[in-house]
């Protein structure tokens, strides 16, 4: 056990800050049940919508409904991106997911089981209050609310249109509260007013944020059918996009968030090791949610999160995850407070130089056309350079490096 992981969430001690986000690995308890084996520290079961025996309450998936996003060729053919899936909510029953929350909490006392809960069907409120009465009495730790889904629960009237809705936001949060004793969490998704809905929450009386859910998306269309890359006989649907493609705009939601709000913040989108999950910690989460990096790799990555994690808080004298949470939020500022005064060249490294030809092209047609390939080389005209930086980025062998120069 790692100490120096050991996090308080919500008043539940945790004996690290990773949880299974409320999607396909959090579908039931024997799964659950073999994470918490595996190590990890809490999970959000997947969300429910149902009732025992409610008439048309059935919800059925369609198949295939989980799509991997890989690169178009090269390289990068085999390389996966991220995930469009477009898997509903919990295909139980309240109370065989209360049965779920129920078991795993008397058999894991010390991690975190959390419900999430969405509903969009009349009558409303009745359902969202009878699930979190439910949820707290099964023992649950919390109730995650999902303001946040963008395929199926979205058409009618629910899951991210209610994050993009301030009256929802308040009028459910107020329900929900009425009806239970339990902490609460909004799980919202990158809209481009994700901070007002979290500040709104906290107005409202929500005791943490996470940040974010899947991104409305659309994979691909084939090119010689002229249909949707993943399509159930023949047609598509715009569906939720998670996996490495999502990390740097759940990276800026959290962070944003973290400035707006005092309540904790549960970061998720994209996280798939150790340093992913520093970065976010640094930005202002206090626990990271992972869906996609376990569909593809399976719980067993949990040994080189918490020993990678660990294993940085030590060498940086970290006691613990508070000491370096929201440490990067100082060296965030709005453009227009960035110093003009400030240039930055590249410098040519000529022994790491492999002569690709990659900066001269990119500076040549994206640029200020201040590098050029020659037999001679690599040559850099830095009285015409700007600074924009494209070069060093781009180049493979980190040949080029930024030095700066007063402007």
């Amino acid at each position: 056990m790692r100490e120096n992981l050991r996090t308080n969430f919500l008043g539940v001690e945790m004996p690290n800050p990773f949880m299974l986000a409320s999607a396909p690995p959090a579908r039931d308890r024997d799964m659950i049940d073999r994470a918490f084996q595996a190590g990890w520290g809490g999970a959000v079961i997947k969300t429910l919508t149902q009732y025992t025996g409610e008439e048309g309450s059935e919800i059925r998936d369609v198949s295939p409904r989980i799509f991997p996003i890989r690169g178009s060729g090269g390289v990068f053919k085999n390389v996966i991106f991220g995930y469009m899936n477009i898997e509903l909510t919990s295909q139980k029953t309240n109370e065989e997911s209360c049965e779920d929350i129920s078991f795993l909490k008397k058999r894991w006392p010390d991690r975190a089981v959390i419900a999430s809960i969405l509903y969009g069907h009349a009558p409303i409120k009745e359902k969202w209050q009878r699930a979190a009465a439910d949820c707290e009495l099964a023992g649950a730790d919390a109730i995650e609310l999902n303001f946040s889904c963008p395929h199926g629960c979205s058409e009618i009237g629910s899951g991210v249109s209610i994050g993009g809705n301030p009256a929802k936001i308040r009028e459910i949060i107020g329900w929900v509260k009425e009806a239970t004793r339990l902490p609460l969490i909004t799980k919202l998704t990158a809209l481009s007013d994700i901070v007002y809905a979290a500040a709104l929450s906290e107005e409202c009386g929500a005791d943490a944020i996470c940040a974010i859910n899947t991104i409305s998306s659309m994979p691909g269309i084939d090119l010689e059918t002229f249909r949707p890359r993943m399509n159930a006989g023949g047609v598509g649907t715009a569906g939720g996009l998670s996996g490495h493609m999502i990390k740097p705009i759940a990276l800026r939601s959290v962070l944003e968030i973290a400035r707006a709000v005092k309540i904790p913040v549960s970061g998720s989108g994209g996280i798939y090791d150790w340093r992913e999950a520093a970065e976010f910690i640094l930005a202002g989460a206090s626990t990271l949610q992972i869906c996609s990096a376990v569909m593809e790799q399976g719980y067993g990555i949990i040994g080189g999160l918490c020993n990678g994690l660990s294993a940085y808080m030590e060498r940086m004298g970290f006691k613990d995850i508070d000491a370096f949470r929201g440490r990067a939020l100082g060296s965030i500022v709005h453009h227009a407070d960035i110093d003009r005064g400030r240039l930055f060249k590249p410098y040519l490294d000529i022994m790491k130089c492999s002569c690709c030809g990659k900066c001269a092209v990119s500076c040549r047609d994206a640029g200020y056309q201040a590098i050029t390939l020659s037999r001679g080389g690599v040559r850099i005209e830095l009285e015409r350079c700007t600074g924009c930086g494209l070069c060093y980025g781009l180049c493979p062998n980190e040949a080029l490096t930024p030095v700066e120069t007063r402007v």
